[in-house]
């Protein structure tokens, strides 16, 4: 079940990166999916869905691996660890802007909000799924 939400809140952070970068001009959707920084394959042009791909794998494994740790701490069942963690992720992630020149600019406070935003909607698809249990 764990990899369904996975890929599920990678689907839904994707959607919602994409929309608002059509509809704001902030390449905010061209972050999540940059690969500009990684050795071998930065330098390789990938079709959508193939960078699509590999963000759902990262979701899946970023969300197999935040489940266990929150489970082994007993806060699996914690709203609050789910929005502290997706805000951490989206913070910890967003200076890999600074790698690429076709992501926007480390100052640009509406990117920080959409980006942020973005991750914060993702509790909603953890916290669903804890509560399944």
């Amino acid at each position: 079940m764990i990899w369904i939400v996975g890929f599920v809140s990678g689907l839904v952070l994707g959607g919602f990166l994409y929309a608002l970068q059509q509809w704001t001009a902030i390449p905010v959707y061209t972050l999540l999916m940059n690969v500009d920084y990684f050795p071998v394959i930065g330098g390789m042009n990938f079709p959508n869905w193939v960078e699509f791909s590999f963000h759902l794998g990262v979701s899946v494994a970023i969300v197999w691996i935040l489940y266990r740790v929150l489970t082994k701490k007993h806060l699996e069942q914690k709203l609050m660890s789910y929005i502290y963690c997706n805000a951490a992720i989206g913070l910890l992630i967003f200076p890999t802007t600074m790698l690429s020149d076709r992501t926007p600019e480390i100052g640009s406070i509406e990117a920080w909000l959409i980006w942020l935003a973005g991750h914060m909607v993702l509790w909603y698809f953890y916290m669903g799924d804890a509560e399944d249990r």
